[in-house]
């Protein structure tokens, strides 16, 4: 449920810090006036230009912008600032989803770490006098190596009206949208620790690797 004025979603928090330096001059580059055009030039550079990789969700917008990978929470994160910072509204979708949605892409004692179901945060931005869906999670390269054949996951051009968002078979429980969520951000993590998110990380991008050399074989 949306309970706060739009004006809510516009607003600076301490994780979406959408006045800093990063995240201003990154907005001032974009060369268009037009909200819908914004919008999808933001989806398009942080679905595949912002790699998926493990990480805490107690990341700034500017240190996403920065490092150039995150998970869910951080991608979202980072969406949400630019789009506030260029005055177009927008909120944190939550939904708890069937952990399966992660067992391609993560090694299978991780895996089991994992709480059923797990929470899944993805961009719901107000335009044209409606919200849409956008979720940019899952880049080319992780969607071409985990999830083309599966159906969980699209990686489609946006129309500039259709929600874009994970299959909604694997949603438990739609949790609505909401404008600031540091405090969930900033929790303790239940089990992620450095050596835990290395591990996760090297075994998306080992992965990645293989399948860039099984194609460049296949080519030869």
């Amino acid at each position: 449920m949306i309970t706060d004025s739009l004006d809510e979603y516009l607003k600076e928090t301490r994780y979406c810090d959408i006045h800093s330096q990063e995240i201003v001059n990154f907005c001032k580059n974009i060369e268009s006036d037009d909200a819908i055009d914004i919008a999808g030039f933001i989806f398009d550079f942080v679905r595949d230009n912002i790699k998926y990789r493990f990480d805490y969700p107690s990341v700034r917008a500017s240190e996403t912008l920065r490092k150039k990978t995150g998970n869910c929470f951080n991608k979202a994160n980072l969406q949400i600032a630019l789009l506030r910072k260029t005055g177009i509204p927008a909120g944190y979708g939550v939904y708890l989803v069937r952990k399966e949605i992660l067992k391609p892409i993560l090694p299978p004692d991780i895996y089991q770490m994992v709480n059923q179901p797990t929470v899944h945060v993805f961009t719901k931005l107000f335009i044209q006098n409606r919200w849409v869906s956008l979720d940019a999670t899952v880049d080319l390269e992780m969607f071409q190596c985990f999830y083309s054949s599966s159906g969980t996951w699209t990686h489609n051009c946006w129309n500039r009206q259709s929600d874009i968002s994970l299959d909604k078979g694997f949603v438990v429980e739609d949790q609505g949208v909401y404008a600031n969520i540091d405090l969930y951000l900033s929790q303790v993590p239940k089990f992620w620790t450095d050596q835990l998110i290395q591990k996760a990380n090297c075994f998306i991008e080992e992965s990645i690797k293989n399948m860039r050399e099984g194609k460049n074989g296949k080519n030869h």
